[in-house]
């Protein structure tokens, strides 16, 4: 488990490092552009690193709770249930996630077939971000579903 607990750390290491370097990219992007020698591979290189950016800080907020949730018939079914209905919600969030992970990795290997025009990246690797964040988001709800059903997800 200590390798997961790792796993998870390094996902909130990685999305701050990508913010940084989104950051730095964008501070260079403008002195460079003010000095009159604009740097206009920058600006794709952090468009690319932004998506990854989202994804993944969605992921990091999906599992510290801190997305918004409509939490209406937890006040219908009334705490007694209220374990049933965590399973059920993440469940079907599990479910989501699942189909999009699939059609996500269908438009990465789409997306294969075209390079960023500055940098020659493979758009690829912009489109696999969607997949990743999936993946993540999904072992999350693997977790909660885990832990509501009164099962330690740490072992």
């Amino acid at each position: 488990m200590a390798l997961y607990k790792a796993f998870r750390a390094a996902e909130v290491w990685i999305t701050l490092a990508v913010l940084c370097a989104v950051l730095l990219l964008i501070c260079w992007a403008t002195i460079t552009r003010y000095l009159g020698v604009p740097n206009v591979w920058s600006i794709e290189v952090t468009q690319a690193l932004f998506a990854w950016l989202c994804l993944l800080s969605a992921s990091v907020a999906f599992r510290s709770n801190s997305h918004f949730s409509v939490d209406v018939m937890a006040g219908w079914v009334g705490p007694e249930y209220e374990r049933h209905l965590n399973v059920f919600r993440y469940a079907i969030i599990l479910v989501l996630l699942a189909g999009l992970f699939w059609v996500a990795l269908d438009y990465v290997e789409l997306a294969n077939r075209r390079k960023l025009p500055l940098s020659g990246i493979r758009f690829s690797w912009v489109a696999a971000s969607f997949p990743a964040a999936c993946f993540l988001m999904g072992l999350t709800c693997l977790e909660r579903i885990s832990s509501a059903l009164g099962r330690d997800p740490n072992t």
